[in-house]
């Protein structure tokens, strides 16, 4: 099933932006990852469901059932149809990117010196949606969400195709 294959890339390319942290990258890394869970989909009706008849059946009988039961499932129509459409169709990244950073304490002594504390905490971040329907929500969990939902998804596809 070729749509395994691109969940499989939306798997790594979660890793990636979640290895971008606060980098010039995180963008294009979150641009790729949100057109690769749209993509599953799209791979699904036009490469999977070509195979067979049996195959087409079980992927429109399942797409109708996604369409039919909107806005549920909300992960398939508020996040991955409507980012992806956000990115691909206008170039707003819904996605934001927050950064704390923690460097350590600087003190002053009598004598005049300077000592630095080399104790600090890293620097850290968090990505978060900026607006919709998951405004607030954090961006890698529901990615990660994203990618479960296709598990099932897919899973429930193949059941019905053999």
């Amino acid at each position: 099933m070729r749509a395994r294959d691109v969940l499989e890339d939306c798997k790594l390319a979660l890793k990636d932006f979640e290895a971008a942290g606060p980098t010039p990258y995180w963008r294009t890394r979150w641009i790729g990852l949100v057109a690769l869970l749209r993509s599953v989909g799209h791979v699904l009706d036009k490469i999977d469901g070509a195979q067979t008849p049996q195959w087409r059946k079980a992927v429109d009988e399942a797409w109708d059932k996604a369409k039919g039961s909107k806005p549920d499932p909300r992960v398939l129509w508020e996040f991955i149809e409507a980012e992806r459409n956000n990115v691909i169709k206008v170039y707003e990244v819904g996605a934001r990117l927050n950064v704390t950073v923690r460097p350590g304490t600087a003190v002053l002594s009598f004598s005049g010196s300077i000592a630095r504390d080399q104790k600090s905490d890293a620097t850290s971040y968090e990505s978060f949606m900026h607006s919709g329907f998951y405004g607030g929500r954090d961006a890698l969990a529901l990615c990660q969400e994203a990618v479960e939902f296709w598990e099932k998804y897919l899973s429930e596809v193949e059941a019905a195709a053999v």
